[in-house]
């Protein structure tokens, strides 16, 4: 796992689908202001625990399961 801090929103947002996963990189899971899913701090801090609960989720059902 990696999560990579930015100084900066992004002008651009990376698609995600409802499993929180990149629409082109299964696998990838995009969120916080670097991928233009939050405005400040705390939407960061929010959008991330939504995107770790749905790896968690997909490292339980395993893979092919929200497909």
């Amino acid at each position: 796992m990696t999560g990579v801090e930015t100084r900066t929103s992004s002008p651009i947002r990376i698609g995600r689908d409802a499993s929180f996963q990149s629409t082109n990189t299964r696998g990838l899971y995009p969120a916080g202001e670097g991928a233009g899913f939050a405005g400040g701090i705390l939407s960061a801090a929010v959008d991330g625990i939504r995107v770790a609960e749905a790896m968690a989720l997909s490292m339980i059902e395993g893979p092919g399961s929200q497909d």
